[in-house]
């Protein structure tokens, strides 16, 4: 087998690994969507501390990412998704156990802590991507993402009804055995993507992105956290898209945390079961964008003008959404708007922010990154909950749509010497 191929082999070898492994652990958190707010209340807890749950674990992702990521660029991408992967099958089975409102909340913690691991499996992909594959890669997360919505709710949903008195524990025990085989996977089927550990063959391919990569690569030296933080936000791209990054989940926790209320007061979709299907249907589109669309755009017209594209179709479709209702066939019509803004904007936003990074921070900058999202996802709930209380319902969702496109116009004027930079190197690699 040539060089050529078997960089490709072990590149897709990478790929389809971190794949699974994101898949399966959005699956397994994706099953208690349905059942922990109502368990929380079973347990005595009021509304508020029944979505506090919510809160909880995205605060333990918030704690998590920037640490795990920075921790693999040092001691390698494969240890740290091991070890996270197998906290998140403890949880999962703890969770299942829970008893009481206090360990619930303890356990939930520390599945959103191992949840942060997403910093490092967006460092394995950057690893062993160029800068021009990297957008559509990442796009694989979107796909696994998409999935794991879809599934992991129906699924939930599924063992709520054939065990409704002990759904909980049926669930947990579900999401463990999920996770003790996605520990099995990245044991046997990942290898190490860090340059500095591993193996001859993928050392090889490493340096091979690395030539074609960020020209600051070449700084390998790394100095303590903050000094790494003021090197990256030096980068007036990289601040920008920080910025883009955390107004983009906090205005979609926007929709996402009062969707069930917009489908019940709104568009008078009150059972439980056709709420499923909405966002079923969400996760789906999801998958259907980030696999046909997503890839092809980015590829055409680059992670700039890709996430301009996304951002304003999420913006278009929050103004929308109130104003349909109660039309079912135009809620689904701006529902696949929704997917497809979501679809084109994360991804766009992962590339640029580890294109934008030196090859040896990768880790640290993806992780910096998503310690912004796990944030707008600790206060993006609370705030769009007393939006919804205070602006008459849906109305609340133009918070959101005001959000998205002041996002979008910050993209459009900032990101213009990125776009041409970006738009320039490709030119030239081709």
């Amino acid at each position: 087998m040539s060089a050529v191929k078997t960089k490709e082999q072990i590149r897709k070898n990478v790929l389809g690994s971190v794949f699974l492994t994101i898949f399966l652990d959005l699956v397994g958190f994706g099953m208690f969507i349905p059942i922990i707010p109502l368990v929380a209340r079973r347990f005595g807890a009021s509304d508020s501390e029944a979505v506090a749950v919510a809160s909880i674990y995205s605060l333990g992702t918030l704690l998590a990412v920037a640490i795990l990521g920075r921790l693999s660029d040092r001691l390698g991408r494969k240890k740290l998704l091991l070890g996270t992967v197998a906290v998140s099958t403890v949880a999962q089975f703890l969770t299942g156990l829970a008893q009481t409102y206090p360990i619930l909340l303890a356990v939930r913690f520390i599945a959103g802590m191992a949840s942060g691991n997403i910093s490092v499996a967006q460092a394995c992909i950057s690893d062993v991507t160029t800068p021009q594959e990297r957008g559509k890669s990442m796009a694989l997360i979107g796909i696994a993402f998409g999935l794991g919505f879809s599934l992991g709710p129906a699924i939930g949903a599924l063992i709520s009804l054939f065990f409704p008195d002990h759904s909980l524990l049926g669930i947990g025990m579900a999401a463990a055995v999920l996770n003790l085989f996605n520990l099995v996977v990245v044991a046997r089927r990942l290898p190490e993507t860090h340059h500095g550990l591993a193996g001859p063959a993928m050392r090889e391919l490493v340096e091979h992105v690395q030539k074609a990569g960020n020209p600051k690569a070449t700084e390998q030296t790394t100095g303590v956290w903050w000094q790494d933080f003021r090197r990256l936000v030096q980068d007036k791209g990289f601040r920008i898209v920080l910025l883009l990054g955390f107004l983009q989940v906090f205005g979609f926790i926007g929709v996402e945390s009062v969707l069930s209320l917009v489908l019940n007061d709104a568009f008078y979709i009150t059972e439980q079961k056709h709420q499923y299907y909405a966002f079923m249907y969400i996760g789906f589109m999801l998958v259907l964008v980030n696999g046909g669309l997503t890839r092809p755009l980015i590829q055409r017209l680059g992670e700039v003008r890709t996430l301009n594209l996304g951002q304003f179709l999420l913006g278009i479709t929050m103004i929308a959404l109130p104003l349909v209702a109660p039309n079912h066939t135009l809620l689904y019509v701006f529902l696949f708007t929704l997917a497809a803004g979501s679809g084109l904007s994360n991804p766009s936003i992962s590339s640029l922010t580890s294109r934008l990074a030196p090859n040896h921070m990768q880790g640290f900058a993806l992780g910096t990154a998503q310690t912004l999202g796990a944030l707008a996802r600790i206060v993006g709930p609370a705030t769009f909950g007393i939006l919804y209380q205070t602006m008459g319902g849906g109305r609340s969702l133009f918070v959101s749509a005001a959000l998205m496109l002041l996002g979008w116009l910050v993209a459009v004027v900032g990101l213009q010497s990125t776009h041409k930079r970006f738009m320039a190197e490709k030119v030239a690699s081709n």
